[in-house]
This record gives structure tokens, sequence and C-alpha cells, in this order.
């Protein structure tokens, strides 16, 4: 029994490491992307996609890796993922150019994905039922770890290494990390007599990127009109042949037949919801503390710090209540603590004292750690194993379609309402930094309510999603 719970245990951590090693890359290429371009001399709108090609690979190739995952093993796929991922952060350390950097990027991406698309469904076989949800927390915990560490820890290996050392840093995690998967993750068995879906999968691959690419742009004054309508038309038709295809084939990438499941469609749209509400927040947070409050880059990003370590400390409570209840009361909770931090932000002001910013972003950190573990391991509890993969990679994709509609969202509303305002303050007679204030800070209230309704609704679609059913394996 000591080993069996042993092996579990290295099972979670394995994956933790996995989860931090690929958070960790996002958020610490977001610090050298400076160092990156006066490296390279080439302009933002380049350099910038070394951040948006990972991001849009990532979004668009989860559910493929899912599907593939459950066909040929959970274990296989994560392993190629860690290996993939170690000799791809080499390759974009030792990169000669910005082209080669960013190719490199998104075969880094393609391996992050497989990894991401794995880790839930590995973590959610390998131990019981009851204790699923403090093992998933555990993945929380990765991610939050790896929003702390990322800017800090990045800027400190930029400032003394160089650009290449946040690449390079992955190669011994990587390596340490293949071999606890090789030795610690229990094999699975593939599904049997079942098949790849490749149109399917180049279907969703193609409708992902084309509508996450022009809402990518939101906020940009270079955004072409045209352009930016004509990729969101074509990927909302590739999205409809996606699902058409889907709906027919004997052998679908996903199994659409999934979300008549009531606990697990709502819970994925919840979770949408969720990360929209979190990430118009998550954008909108450094304008306010940099161009309103007037504080350093170091310093805003320590006085945001509360929200990752709150979530840190309560992911593992959440997760452990949920394991010995429905889960849905401390959900609720969660999303209505997120709400209320919310509608508190939006009447702060450019002198709100510090300790009460503090307060507030802790507090938002506390409401998203109430409903992150448990509704992660409600999704991945209401399907049967030989589709757990599919329900991760859902589960992700989901995610990452909320954290870029949160942050296109709070991009438009800020840009059009501070239009607005700036318009009908000025005919007032207001000017100057008055009126600057005055235009931010109308946008800001906006900003809140519709970000407080979006966690609103995923409160809503968590309470009447239904009692938790665990699938038979």
């Amino acid at each position: 029994m000591y080993s069996i719970q042993r092996n579990t245990n290295l099972t979670v951590l394995t994956v933790a490491l996995g989860t931090f090693m690929t958070c960790f890359d996002i958020n610490a290429v977001n610090v050298a992307l400076p160092s990156i371009q006066n490296t390279f001399q080439t302009g933002i709108s380049v350099v910038e996609w070394v951040v948006v090609a990972y991001l849009l690979t990532l979004c668009a190739t989860q559910l493929t890796f899912g599907r593939i995952s459950d066909l040929y093993g959970l274990k296989k796929i994560y392993i190629l993922g860690f290996i993939g991922f170690t000799l791809s952060s080499l390759f974009c350390g030792f990169s000669p150019n910005i082209t080669t950097l960013i190719l490199f990027r998104v075969l880094e991406a393609l391996c992050g994905s497989m990894m991401m698309a794995t880790g839930s469904a590995i973590i959610t076989n390998s131990v019981l039922p009851e204790n699923r949800g403090k093992a998933l927390s555990v993945t929380s915990i990765a991610v939050a770890v790896s929003t702390c560490a990322g800017p800090s820890l990045g800027g400190l290996l930029v400032f003394h290494f160089g650009w290449s050392s946040i690449f390079f840093i992955n190669v011994p995690v990587g390596i340490i990390g293949t071999t606890l998967a090789i030795r610690n993750i229990s094999s699975d068995t593939p599904k049997a007599g079942s098949k790849f879906d490749p149109m399917g999968s180049i279907f969703i691959m193609a409708a992902l990127t084309l509508i996450f690419l022009p809402l990518s742009m939101i906020g940009k004054s270079t955004v072409n009109p045209v352009l930016f309508s004509t990729l969101l038309v074509l990927g909302t038709a590739f999205l409809v042949a996606f699902l058409v295809h889907e709906k027919n084939c004997p052998h679908p990438i996903l199994n659409l037949a999934l979300f008549k499941n009531r606990v697990f469609a709502a819970s994925n749209f919840a979770a949408t919801f969720f990360y929209i509400s979190e990430f118009m927040m998550v954008f909108l947070s450094p304008y306010y503390l940099q161009q309103q409050h007037m504080l350093p880059i170091s310093t805003s990003g320590l006085i945001m710090l509360p929200m990752s370590l709150m979530m840190m400390a309560t992911a593992p409570v959440s997760g452990a209540i949920s394991d010995k209840t429905d889960g849905r009361l401390i959900s609720c909770i969660g999303l209505g603590i997120l709400a209320a931090a919310i509608l508190t932000f939006s009447a702060f002001r450019q002198n709100t004292p510090v300790p009460l910013l503090l307060l507030a972003f802790a507090i938002t950190g506390l409401g998203a750690g109430l409903f992150h573990t448990p509704n992660n391991s409600i999704v991945m509890g209401s399907v049967p194993a030989q589709s757990r993969g599919v329900a991760g990679a859902t589960l992700g994709t989901m995610r990452n379609i909320g954290m870029v509609l949160g942050e296109a969202l709070s991009a438009a509303l800020l840009s059009s309402k501070v239009s607005y305002a700036t318009a009908v303050f000025s005919a007032k007679g207001m000017k100057g930094i008055a009126l600057q204030q005055s235009t931010f800070f109308y946008a800001l209230r906006i900003i809140c309510v519709v970000a407080a309704c979006c966690a609103l609704a995923a409160l809503l679609l968590t309470l009447f999603r239904g009692k938790r059913e665990e699938a038979s394996c």
C-alpha cells in the first residue's frame, strides 16, 4: 500500500513539474522580449510573435493531442511531449535569428500541448476518486508558482545570463521530468478499434487559429478591420465545418456526445466564463497600477503577487473539500467572492492605498482558488477513463478560449470606452490629467461590471449543472 501511494504521489509531482515548466515558459518569455528585440534588431510587431505563436499553437492543438493520447496511450504522448519540449527549448536558446526562434517556439508549443492535453487525465487515472481534487490541486499550485516565479526568476536570468538562459533552464528540468515520467507514470491501455480523425484535427486547428489570431490583435492601432473580419469569418466557417464533420464521423476527435452530459458541458463552459473574468482583470490591472497609480513595473508585479499566493494556499483546501462533497457549493462561493472582488476594483482610484490593493488581489486569488480545482475535478470525473485525454484537452482548450476572450474583451472595452468618454468629457470642458484619469476610470468601471457578470455566469452554470456522478471506467 505504501509503495502504491508513493508511486501515486510521484506521478502527481511529475505532472506538476511538467505543468510548471510549460507555464513558467509563458511568463518568463514575456520579460525577455525587449532583450530578444535588441539582440535581433527587430520591431515589436515581429518580436511579439515569440509569444503569440506559442499561445496560438497551444490553443489550436490540445484537442488533437487529447484524442491521440486516448488512442495511443497517455504516458507515451506525455513523455514525447516532455522530450520534445526539452529539445525545442535548447534549440530556442541557440536560435541565430528571430524567424528561427519563432519556428522553434511553435515546436515548443506543440510539445507543451502534448503535456497539457494529457496531464489531468494521467492524474485522474492514477488516484482514487475520493483523492482526485486534492491531487489536481497540486497542478493548480504549479500554475500559481509559475505565475509568481516566471516574471521574477525570468528577469534575473535575463539580467545575468541573457535571454537564452530562460530556454536553457528548461533543459535540466526537462531531463529530470522525463526521467520521472518514464519511471513513475503507469502505462495505460490505448483505446482499441478506434482511428484518428485527420480532417477533424485540421478543421479545429484552422478554426481556433483563425479565430484567436484576430482576437489577439484587439486593442492595437495597426489592426486592419478587413483582415480582422475576414479571419473571423473564415475561422467561424471552419468551426461549423468541424462540428458538422464530428457529428457524422465514426471516430471523431471530439465526441460531441460528451456535451450531452450536463455536468461535463456546464463545468467546461463555467471554466470559460471564469477565465474570461479573471483575464479581463489580469489585462487591466497593469494599466491601472502603472499608468494611474504610477507604480514602477517591479512594484506593480509585487502588488499582484498576493493573487497567486492565495491561489496556492487555497487550491489544496478546495480540492480536499470537493473530494468529500459535491463541490458545487465551494465553487459557487469562490465565484461569488471573485465577482465581489472585481466589483471592488471598480471603485479604485489613483490614490487608493496600497494595502487595500494587496487585500483586493488576495481576495481575487481566494475566489479563483476555491473554484478552479473543484471544477477541474468535476470535469475529469464525469467522463469514462477512455475519454479522459479528450476531456482534459477540452478543458484546456476552454481555458485558453477564456484567456484569449478575456484579454480581447478587456482590450476592446478599454479602447472603445476611453475614446467615448474622452469625447463626452472634453465637451464638458475637462482636459489634461483630469480628463485622462476620468476616461480611464469610466472604462474601468464598465470592464469590472462585465468581468463580474462573467463570474456570475460561471456561478449560475456551476449551480445548475447537476450533482456529481462518477463515470464508470
